[in-house]
């Protein structure tokens, strides 16, 4: 669909034959693609997460079932007709997920948990009102949430799914453990108050439970409150090339 870049794909979406295909195959699973529309239940299960134009701002953090209705049109016409008018530029949350499949996940001792949500800001013009909680809130839920409350296994293991494991998997030198000759990056958490309260609808709501976050050797946040400290570097995997794009 997407096939020779954005205007393209735009100017497929306003072809009436194009779009009566796409409705057809909106309706149901397919083998070869995933279905993400289908597979979140329609329109009620994809949230605007975040939108370029400006007289679109209204529905960040609506569904498209919501652009549906206040436009008078199917959820499927509306869901194109949005993509028309931000120049496909919207950001989507999809809620598809099984909450016993993640348990299940979580659980192996194979698995390590990452977090691909972007840097954030609480203000300003990078501020994303309606981003995924999980950018503010991922692991202190999966410390509080799911190793303390729901107890799926030992703090010592939840930690290393997080620190050294992902790190070895990633080829991170000197990174991820307590040892002589490595960078210190240390969170220090109460594991008795560690929470996220980021949720779908407020996202940017702040975590409790961390004390302090170091990050190579220099302390950038203490109770709350941010240092002023920079000491973050460039992490390079080993396929880096200098120069290259």
């Amino acid at each position: 669909m997407a096939d020779g870049g954005t205007q393209k794909l735009l100017a497929r979406l306003k072809d009436p034959a194009v779009r009566a295909r796409i409705k057809k195959e909106l309706a149901g699973d397919h083998p070869d693609w995933e279905n993400l529309y289908y597979d979140c239940g329609g329109g009620a299960g994809v949230l605007l997460a975040s939108v370029e134009k400006p007289e679109l701002k209204e529905f960040e953090g609506k569904t498209v079932a919501d652009v549906a209705r206040a436009w008078k049109k199917s959820p499927e016409d509306a869901l194109m007709d949005f993509v028309i008018a931000d120049s496909a530029q919207t950001g989507a949350i999809y809620f598809m997920a099984s909450e016993e499949d993640i348990k299940t996940g979580l659980e192996q001792p194979w698995t390590s948990i990452g977090l691909d949500a972007n840097e954030m800001s609480l203000d300003g013009p990078i501020f994303e009102p309606h981003t995924h909680p999980r950018a503010f809130g991922a692991m202190p839920r999966f410390l509080g949430h799911y190793v303390r409350d729901e107890h799926l296994m030992p703090l010592p293991t939840a930690v290393r799914k997080i620190t050294s494991l992902p790190a070895q998997r990633e080829h991170l030198q000197n990174r991820g453990l307590l040892k002589p000759g490595y960078f210190a990056d240390v969170t220090i958490f109460d594991p008795a108050k560690i929470i996220d309260h980021a949720t779908f609808t407020q996202p940017t709501l702040l975590s409790e439970g961390v004390d302090y976050t170091i990050v190579n050797g220099q302390i950038e946040y203490d109770h709350g409150k941010l240092t002023g400290a920079t000491a973050g570097r460039v992490l390079r995997g080993r396929g880096y090339e200098p120069g290259a794009h």
